[in-house]
């Protein structure tokens, strides 16, 4: 008996994303990438499908995630000025250093949700994320 499977090549579509990240202060740290794939999760640490660490020498940046599967995604940035691992925080929660996301979505009383940030991706994408509260 002959099987025949027929596979349809966008399932294993691969591409690339390439963020740049604008207004990073030259010389201080590193800039911190976190891509994201779906709702629940998003913006845990522990649901990042990838993340990237780069140094920041210029005033932008640019980090490629590679081989991604079509679908949507979403990116969350920060800069990490004083080199301690983390985006810092005032008394309210609201980060003192800069930040950003995807589709350049700026926080008015909250972080965005995933639906307001994701962009998708069935070709080679390129995106840029200007930092806010810098």
């Amino acid at each position: 008996m002959l099987v025949l499977i027929l596979v349809n090549g966008t399932l294993f579509a691969q591409h690339n994303f390439s963020v740049e990240v604008t207004g990073v202060q030259p010389g201080k740290g590193y800039v911190f990438f976190g891509l994201y794939d779906k709702e629940k999760g998003f913006l845990d640490i522990e649901s990042q499908i990838a993340t990237a660490k780069v140094k920041a020498n210029q005033n932008s940046v640019v980090y490629t995630f590679k081989n991604l599967p079509n679908g949507n995604y979403a990116i969350a940035v920060y800069q990490d000025v004083n080199s301690n691992g983390k985006c810092d925080r005032n008394m309210i929660g609201y980060p003192i250093e800069g930040f950003g996301f995807s589709k350049n979505y700026k926080p008015k009383l909250s972080a965005p949700n995933f639906d307001e940030v994701k962009i998708a991706i069935e070709q080679y994408a390129t995106t840029s994320i200007a930092l806010i509260g810098k």
